[in-house]
Order: structure tokens, then sequence, then C-alpha cells
């Protein structure tokens, strides 16, 4: 049964368009279980009402348009409980809706299972027999099994169809991510393709199809190559009968076979080597699958084999010649920080993944080179994307694809408000952030690339609250040595000589990983990362320290934090550990006191056992850091970067309020600085209730500094306790925006949530 399956998932993917996916559906099915009448009711979400969108077995002349109305049949009961239902004889059950001259009215057994993809009902599958001998419990669990898996294509397949219909009405298309970073993207999809599934290849076209057909050559060699390699592997282990399979494969990937009509597609539809091996592969695919013979049939997978091995290939050299858009919008399956610098500076407006969250590596990167990014986009069917026109709402979470001209319109004068906006936010910037009531508040900024440091916005903040030192140990090929982190380290000190600048010792593991210090596990966020790494591993601590340490010699501005603290003697073996390098530099250069001053030590909270411990932390700490990023992502078990579940993580959440409060409480109680500098620290609608709180620092992006500051000069601190002890009223995180949203409109702020939208 699991080969059947496998059979027709491959002959549904192949298929080719959006009836064409049906029609095989209902075909493939048919044939599997030996039934008479097999249809796909598809839900109108508008009205409730299921249209017939593939059948096989109903008279065709007499089925088409054929509609089954809100609670009418068996189907709208089936979609309704969201259970499958199965009769002997279909036609008694009081809700049964007969299509008039179907012939359904021959049709006696009954099985309907319901279509459910992201807890919506897409739709019912329907199988029917003549006879009256019900379907048995291994038809009803296979067509489950079958329509789970059906689901999520059905949906991209509607999707698809919704974007490339050339007669779709002139709406458009729209998606909704889990979460953003702000600002306004309108450019061309540009798709970067990760590992080797053909089917998310998109489609694109080349000004060099000589080049395209050398690239293949390379790649098809490559494979052959492959081939022979396993072939001879395995000699002594199979017999010449089985070995000829790999003969036959080679011979496949031969310029007379496959090689020929991938070329020929090359140079007629000028499209790239990998969009020619994408449908010359799927035509194979298709052809094999509608073979009766069950042998044949699964030849199919032996095609799609080969094809994913000629794209590594291509991949692997990166043989695509990468031509930009003007304006671009890097579209991935999940992007890295790798595929942002692949971009030119100048040409990247957007930036969207599927997978992630506002508090992964990419949206934080997109974020602080000051890119609106929409990270997890549900059911996108990202590779239709490419050189579309789009619209990337960061504020919203919104993509639009295709935007109507109205709409771009719109949109383009947002973008000339919000850059009004931005502009005067600098030229009204003050180096200090009062309160109306004369109350300071140091602001400092998040860093950990050079872009960060290059604005005019540096002079005006009060220190760094997070250097990140992960980002220079992934740009390097090996652990940076004591003297090239030193040389780092005391220019990022002495850009900020006066002012604290922390410096968070490395931080690797969960989705951060170092390609010469490969870390895999099955659940990196709870493994082996942040300081459990570093006291594994001394001499990368030590060296570390060394070099923040010499770096500081004659400055004194140094602070050093430590992150993924969850127990108390992890702190006390650190602290062991800097107390016995700060000796051993003193000594060996004979430094005063003055001239080597001891830096102060940090706490990162961001795992809730710290939450718990926190007056036992803070009394070992000279100040702490709320990583708020992690700590929510902990508190609510939810992987950040999981679409499933991204939409969990809330950080204006009462529960991650209450903990700031713990956190805050104990630092003030033990009289000693409380930062903040997750991306909450940036929220301008975040910013009175984290000061309310108890926080006392700041940390964000530098382009949430002015946004942010003007807050803080548009309300008094004695207001802000009237703001928390409401806000701390509602139980929802929904609440607790709606609440914020309408304080900072009530303050003539609203441009700061929403740009252009109040």
């Amino acid at each position: 049964m699991l080969s059947i399956l496998r059979s027709i998932i491959h002959a549904v993917n192949a298929a080719e368009g959006l009836q064409q996916t049906f029609d095989v559906i209902v075909s493939e099915i048919s044939r599997a279980i030996k039934t008479d009448i097999c249809s796909v009711y598809l839900r109108n979400k508008d009205d409730n009402s299921h249209f017939l969108v593939a059948n096989f077995g109903f008279n065709p002349t007499k089925t088409i348009k054929t509609i089954v109305p809100a609670g009418k049949g068996i189907i709208s009961l089936i979609s309704q409980k969201e259970e499958p239902l199965k009769f002997a004889e279909g036609s008694s059950h009081q809700a049964f809706f007969e299509i008039p001259n179907s012939g359904e009215d021959q049709a006696h057994a009954f099985l309907g299972v319901p279509i459910i993809h992201r807890r919506e009902c897409l739709g019912v599958l329907v199988v029917q027999r003549k006879s009256q001998e019900i379907f048995s419990e291994q038809d009803e669990a296979f067509l489950v099994t079958l329509s789970a898996q059906l689901a999520g294509i059905i949906a991209n397949a509607e999707l698809r169809n919704l974007i490339e219909s050339k007669n779709r009405p002139k709406i458009s298309t729209q998606f909704k991510a889990s979460s953003s970073t702000s600002g306004i993207g309108i450019g061309k999809g540009w798709v970067v393709s990760v590992g080797t599934s053909l089917s998310s290849l998109p489609k694109r076209l080349t000004k060099h199809p000589e080049l395209e057909i050398k690239q293949l050559r390379k790649a098809m060699s490559r494979s052959r190559k492959d081939i022979r390699d396993l072939a001879s592997t395995l000699s002594k282990s199979l017999a010449k009968n089985e070995l000829a399979l790999f003969a036959a494969y080679e011979q496949l990937l031969s310029h007379n076979s496959l090689g020929k009509k991938i070329e020929r597609l090359i140079k007629a539809e000028k499209f790239t080597a990998a969009t020619a091996l994408r449908k010359v592969i799927d035509e194979n695919v298709k052809r094999f699958t509608a073979m009766d013979d069950p042998y044949l049939r699964e030849r199919a997978t032996d095609i799609l084999d080969l094809g994913r091995r000629v794209l590594s290939h291509l991949q692997q050299k990166n043989l695509a010649l990468k031509n930009f858009p003007k304006r671009t919008i890097l579209i991935s399956d999940q992007v890295t920080s790798a595929m942002i610098a692949e971009v030119p500076p100048k040409q990247l407006v957007g930036i969207i993944s599927l997978k992630g969250s506002s508090s992964s590596h990419a949206a934080i990167l997109a974020r602080s080179l000051g890119i609106p990014a929409l990270m997890g986009l549900r059911d996108c069917p990202i590779e239709v994307l490419e050189s579309k026109s789009l619209i990337v709402d960061g504020y919203k979470s919104f993509l639009f694809v295709k935007p109507a001209r109205a709409l771009l319109g719109q949109y383009k004068q947002l973008q000339v408000d919000e850059q009004k906006m931005l502009e005067d936010l600098h030229h009204t910037s003050i180096k200090t952030t009062t309160t109306l009531d004369g109350v300071n508040i140091p602001l400092m900024i998040n860093c950990g690339l050079q872009a960060d440091l290059e604005n005019e916005l540096e002079a005006t903040v009060d220190g760094v609250g997070l250097f990140r030192t992960e980002y220079p140990f992934m740009q390097s090929e090996r652990f940076p040595s004591e003297e090239e982190q030193r040389k780092l380290y005391r220019g990022i000190l002495e850009s900020f000589q006066g002012k604290p600048v922390v410096i968070r010792s490395l931080d690797i593991g969960g989705d951060k990983s170092l390609p010469y210090f490969p870390i895999e596990e099955e659940n990196p966020f709870l493994g082996w990362r942040g300081i459990r790494i570093t006291l594994d591993h001394p001499e990368i601590f030590h060296t570390q320290i060394r070099a923040m340490m010499m770096a500081n010699v004659g400055l004194g501005n140094l602070h050093i934090s430590l992150p993924m603290i969850s127990t108390l003697s992890e702190i006390d073996k650190s602290l062991q550990q800097i107390e016995q390098i700060y000796s051993e530099i003193k000594v060996q250069h004979n430094y005063s006191d003055d001239e080597f001053i001891y830096p102060k030590i940090g706490i990162v909270i961001e795992v809730p056992s710290a939450v718990y411990q926190i007056r036992a932390i803070a009394r070992r700490a000279d100040f702490l850091t709320i990583g708020s990023n992690d700590l929510t992502q902990y508190m609510f078990a939810v992987d950040r970067n999981n679409t499933r579940v991204s939409y969990l993580y809330k950080t204006l959440h009462p529960a991650m309020l209450l903990a700031i409060l713990e956190i805050a409480d104990a630092g003030n109680a033990e009289k000693i600085p409380v930062h903040i500098c997750g991306e909450i620290a940036g929220d301008p609608m975040a910013t009175i209730v984290l000061l309310a709180l108890g926080v006392t620092t700041l940390s964000m992006n530098i382009h949430s500094i002015p946004k942010v500051r003007r807050v803080i000069q548009k309300f008094k601190m004695s207001d802000a306790s009237h703001i928390l002890a409401k806000t701390l009223s509602y139980e929802t995180s929904f609440e607790i925006r709606q609440y914020l949203t309408k304080v900072l409109q009530d303050r003539g702020l609203a441009d700061l949530v929403d740009p252009g939208h109040h």
C-alpha cells in the first residue's frame, strides 16, 4: 500500500496546472482501490457550498459546474464534522444530495473523507461503488492517509493557479506571514532553491543558452560517473542482471537520451539548465506513472532520483548566472545570512522566508540592514514567485503578488511617507533620550557586523548593549586567533570610548553554526549551545576572554555577558576562569589597576530556570541582560523557526511581561542595571511598558533608535506605571497590542506602528 501511495503522490506532483492535478487524483485513486466512482469536491470559503472539480465515473456532460449547496448532502456533513463517513447505501442517508443525470443513482456503497490543511477543510474526497459492498477499514485508512498527503499539494496547486492564471480577476493575491521586520519593499522576486528538490525550482530564463548547455553537460557527466561508481561499489554484491539497471541509468543520462531533450529546451525556450531539467524529468515521471505495469510505474522514482543527481551537480558548482533584478526581493524556503550577502546591497529591497520568525538569524540581520522581511509564510508556493511583481509589507506582515495598479500606487506613496518620517526622525533626534518629566533613558545598539557601526546615528547612542561575537566567527574559515579577536574588539571599544560596550561571549548552537565546527543534534535549541560549549571547550573561551581583556587595556569600557546560563554552577565556573585570566594577564604584563580595569560581568537571562533563581544570579552579576528572543521561545516551548507553531511566539504576552518584571525587580533589589537586548527592545509599542517594568537600558538595532527615542520623548515616567497596570490587566497578547496601539495613537505616534495606515 505504501508503494501505491508514493506512486499516486509522484503522479500528482508531476501534474501541470490545477485541473490536471485533480484529474490525476481521481483516476489514480479509482485504479488503486478499484472503485466505480471517485470525486473531489472543493469548499467555497465564501458561502460553504462545495463544487465538483474532478470526477471519474460520472456522466461527464451532466456534471459540469455541479455545486452542492451549503448544508446540503453528505458532502457538507463530512466537511462540517471534519471526519470520514461511509455507508453500504449512500442514497438512503437523510442528507444524501443526488446530482441529477450523473449516473450516481446506480451507486450504492459510499465513502467520503475530508481534505484538511492547517486546521481548515479544503474539500471532500469521495469514492462510490455500484455494489453494496461496504468499503473496508483498510480502504478508509488508505483514503484518510492519502487525503492528508494530498491536502498540502491541493492547497499549493490552488495558490499556484491563482497566481499564474492569466484570466484571473484584477486583484492581488496576498499571503500572511507569521512575523516580519518593519518597512515596505517593492520589487521583483528572486527565488533561491536549496538542496535538490526539483519541484521547488523556479522557472528561470537565460541570456546565455550556450553556457547553460556547457554546464549541463558537465553535470550530466558527473552524474554518470556517480552511477558508475555506485555500480562498481555494488558489483561484488549484486547479480549481473541487477547491475544492468545501473547501465540503464547511465544510458538515460547520456546525450542521446535525457541530455538531448534538455538541451533542445534550453535552445528553444531559453530556459536555464535547471529549469529545462525539471521540465524533462517531470514529463518522464508523468509518462511512467501513467503505466499499468507496477514495475514500470516504480521507474518514475528512479527518473526522479537521476534528476536530483544532475541538479545537485548544477547547484554544487553554482553554475547559474546571477542577474539580480534592479529591485530584488530575495525568496527562499529558509533565507540565510549567506544568501543575503550574495545580493548587491543597493539592489536588495525585501526578504521572504517560508521558515523562521522575527527573532531568527536572518530576520535579525535584515533588521540590522534596514530591509523589510517576511518570515514564516505558510502555504506560499515560492517557486512561482520568480520574477513576479511583489510588495512586502513588513508592518502588517503581508505579501502581495502581482499587485493591482491602484494597490501598487498606494504602497509607493507609503514608501515616500515612510522615508519622510525616517528623515524627520533623524533630523529631530537629539543625543540624549529624556522623558517629559526629565528622566534620561540609556539607548544602546546591538551589533555584530561592521555595517551595524557605519551609521550616523552611532554618535547619538549610549553604547553597545550587545556585540554578537559569533558573526565574525561565522565569517572566518577557522577559529579567529587571539590577536585577530583583540584587534576586532579594540576597534569597537575605541569607537565607543567612554561608553559601555557589552561583548557577549561566543554564542553558537541552535540556528547559529560555524562551518568549521559543525554541531549536529536532533534538537539543537535544547542542546549544546552558548556557555555550555565554551565551558566544555576552555581553549575557545580562554582565547576569547584574553582577547577581550587585552583589547580593553587603557580604555576600561569593556563589559562581558555570558549567554545561555541555566544553572548557578555555570556562572561560578565562568567567573572563576575569567578572574584567573585577568590575574594572569595583569601579572604577565605588570599592568596597574588604572590601566587594566576588571570588566563588568553580566548574565544573559534567556532560560526559565534562570528566572526562578534570579535573585541568586543577580547577587553574582554586575548587570543583567534579558535575552527576550530565546526567553520567549523557551517560555512557550516553541521553535520560533517552525511555521506550524511560530504563531505561539509572542513577546508582548502577559507571561513574558511578568517574567521581565521578576528579573527587573531582582536587579533593582541588588542595585544592578537591567538591560534588554531582544527584538522587543526595538518595538516602539513595548517601550513604555518595559521602562515601567523596571528595565533600565534598552538595546536594539540602530535603525530602531529614532523611533524608540521619539516614544520616550512623548511620555512621562509617571504615565508609564498607569500604562503598565492597564497592560497587565489583560490576558492575551492580542488585547495588549490593541491597547498599546491606542496609547501610541493618542500621543500622535500612530505612524511608528503602521506608517500611512492610520
